[in-house]
C-alpha cells in the first residue's frame, strides 16, 4: 500500500514547517514517498506573448533566456534546502522526489494539474509563507486550492504541534465515509497513533424538511433523533474501515458531543482541549438536517484553526 504525498514548497519557514510535520509522521513509514514541487511565478504578460517589432522580439527572447537560468537556479535552491529538511528530520533520501514547473500560467490549477497527472494521494503546503519564486504562494494560492482542489485532499500545516492524537471530524453523512477512507489510509502504518472520531449534534436548526411536521415544542427531540439513526450506521462504518487498515480497536475511540454553542466551535473546542496534531474534516457536509449551509462548518474551522496540521477531504 504505497503512498505518495506532493509536498508544494516556496522555501519560506512556514512550507518548511509543512515539511517537518511530514518527516515526523513518515520518517518510520517505509512505504510512504514526498515529492517536493516548486512553481516560479508567471511571467508577465510582456515577457510571455510575442513583441511587435524584430528588435524587441530579440531582447524579448534575450531575457526569457536570462530568466530561466535564474529561475531554475532558485527552484533548484528551494528544492535543495526543502530536501535538506525532510534528511535532518529523519526521512531517507531515496523517498524524496523533486519536481519544478518553471513556465507558470496559473500557480494554482498547475499545482492541481500536477496533482492529478501523477495521482498523487494528498497536496501537503504550509498555509501563510512569502518566497522569492512565488511572493504569494502560500497565501492567496493555498486558499485557491482549499477551493478548487476537488475530489483531491488537502493538508494544510501551521506550527507543528508534536501529538499523534488524530481528530477526524464527521457528520453522519455520506461524503464522511470517504473521510474516513482517506484518514486510515494516509495514518495506516504510523506507530503510536490515536484516533478520536467527533460527532457534534447540533442542537437546533432554523431550516426544517418540509416532509417532517411537528410542533416548535419536538424540534430538538427530531433532530436528535435523525442524528442518532444516521451516526449508528456510521459508528458500524468506522469500525470496518480502521479494521482493515489494521488499526487496533484501542487506537480509534468515538466521541459524540451535543453541540450547545454550534458544531464548527465544539470541534475546535475538542481540537484544542484534547492536545491534538492533526484535525480531519470533509470539506463539504450534508444539507437538511446536518448542515445549515454546506460546507459552513468546515469553512469556519479551516479559517480559524491554527496550530497543527488540518487535513481537508474533499
Amino acid at each position: 500500500m504505497n503512498r505518495n504525498l506532493l509536498a508544494a514548497t516556496d522555501g519560506s519557514p512556514n512550507a518548511h514547517k509543512a515539511l517537518e510535520y511530514l518527516a515526523w509522521l513518515y520518517r518510520d513509514v517505509s512505504n510512504v514517498g514526498i515529492t517536493l514541487l516548486t512553481v516560479a511565478a508567471p511571467l508577465s504578460p510582456y515577457l510571455s506573448q510575442g513583441a511587435g517589432s524584430a528588435m524587441a522580439e530579440i531582447k524579448r527572447l534575450k531575457r526569457l533566456e536570462e530568466l530561466h537560468d535564474s529561475r531554475t537556479r532558485e527552484c533548484e535552491s528551494i528544492l535543495d534546502k526543502a530536501e535538506g529538511v525532510l534528511m535532518r528530520n529523519g526521512f531517507p533520501k531515496e523517498r524524496i522526489h523533486r519536481k519544478q514547473i518553471l513556465e507558470s500560467h496559473n500557480t494554482v490549477q498547475d499545482i492541481l494539474n500536477q496533482t492529478i497527472k501523477d495521482k498523487f494521494d494528498a497536496l501537503v503546503l504550509g498555509r501563510r509563507g512569502l518566497g522569492q519564486v512565488a511572493s504569494y504562494f502560500m497565501g492567496s494560492v493555498s486558499q485557491g486550492l482549499i477551493q478548487q482542489a476537488a475530489g483531491i485532499p488537502v493538508w494544510l500545516v501551521d506550527d507543528p504541534v508534536v501529538s499523534k492524537r488524530v481528530l477526524i471530524a464527521v457528520d453522519a453523512c455520506e461524503s464522511c465515509i470517504q473521510t474516513l477512507d482517506h484518514a486510515s489510509f494516509a495514518l495506516s502504518g504510523c506507530t503510536d497513533v490515536e484516533v478520536v472520531i467527533l460527532h457534534v449534534i447540533q442542537r437546533f436548526r432554523p431550516f426544517l424538511s418540509a416532509e417532517e411536521n411537528v410542533s416548535f415544542e419536538d424540534i430538538e427531540t427530531l433532530i436528535e433523533k435523525h442524528s442518532e439513526e444516521n451516526i449508528r450506521k456510521l459508528l458500524s462504518d468506522c469500525q470496518m474501515i480502521f479494521s482493515e487498515a489494521d488499526f487496533s480497536p484501542s487506537a480509534v475511540k468515538i466521541k459524540i458531543k451535543k453541540g450547545l454553542t454550534g458544531i464548527a466551535h465544539e470541534i475546535l473546542s475538542e481540537y484544542k482541549k484534547g492536545g491534538y496534531g492533526t484535525l480531519v474534516l470533509g470539506r463539504r457536509g450534508t444539507g437538511g438536517w446536518e448542515s445549515v449551509f454546506p460546507g459552513s462548518v468546515s469553512s469556519k474551522v479551516i479559517n480559524s484553526h491554527s496550530s497543527g496540521a488540518v487535513w481537508v477531504v474533499a
